[in-house]
């Protein structure tokens, strides 16, 4: 099962504190730029306490988002079926698989239903429409444009919480978005939360895969490699121990490794 453990020790939150500063601001237009609704994903885990090395090494290539803070809160409700058509999607390795969530921005007073397809193992598809601040549920007008996209929307069910801090960079050259999630809690409808551990995850988002941009680069010379991970299943599996996960187990007990 996964570790639950505090995100990080105060020394690393100094430390990760001044690996941010010396990053420069991106401007509303780069960000802007850099939307990347379809894109090529590609996922690495590392210890919190390692992150500061790595930021450091992207300062200059890459600009950090600040609405208003470098460290933006998310928080996200996401919907499955009542059998959990989503998670076991993911859990066989459908080519075609769907995640659907409310996703809250309270930093920015903003909130969208998001609609997010992995069309091939590389190729990511998101799709979202604005809605009410705190809205946790799904209306007419929010079942109609899931119905445009998957055949179950009238099926899905709200299934759990996942919240977390993320920062959120851009290249400065490089068509790339790279965002690193840390303080991963997961939380049950009933307001039953957990911590995932100890660790970060990074996304790099880029228009096609570029093994050679310089993120890229900088987590390959850090000895890291790809992952297949995700916050979703690993909130399953945190929340629901009665749900079947064999193939989900080596990722996830990497994951407790790490934590």
């Amino acid at each position: 099962m996964i570790a639950v453990a505090r995100a990080s020790s105060p020394a690393c939150d100094d430390v990760l504190a001044l690996a941010l500063d010396r990053l420069q601001t991106a401007p509303r237009e780069l960000l802007d730029a850099r939307s990347l609704l379809r894109r090529c994903d590609t996922k690495f885990t590392l210890p919190v306490d390692d992150l500061p090395t790595i930021l450091y090494a992207l300062a200059g290539s890459y600009a950090v988002v600040r609405l208003p803070h470098a460290l933006a809160t998310y928080r996200s409700l996401y919907f499955d079926t009542p059998e959990l058509q989503c998670f076991h999607d993911h859990r066989r390795g459908r080519r075609v698989r769907h995640k659907v969530r409310i996703r809250q921005y309270p930093d920015r007073s903003s909130a969208f239903l998001e609609l997010k397809t992995r069309k091939t193992e590389t190729i990511t598809e998101k799709h979202r429409v604005a809605i009410g601040q705190a809205q946790v549920y799904l209306g007419q007008a929010e079942r109609a444009f899931l119905r445009e996209r998957i055949s179950f929307a009238d099926a899905v069910r709200p299934q759990l919480w996942i919240d977390y801090h993320r920062i959120t960079l851009v290249g400065v050259e490089t068509d790339e978005r790279v965002t690193v999630d840390l303080d991963i809690d997961v939380g049950k409808l009933d307001g039953t939360r957990q911590s995932l551990g100890a660790f970060a995850v990074i996304e790099v988002k880029q228009a096609a895969l570029w093994g050679h941009s310089p993120v890229m680069r900088v987590l390959a010379a850090a000895g890291l490699r790809p992952a297949s991970s995700s916050k979703y299943s690993a909130a399953v599996a945190l929340l629901r121990p009665d749900v079947r996960m064999n193939r989900l187990l080596p990722g996830l007990r990497a994951l407790e490794r790490i934590a």
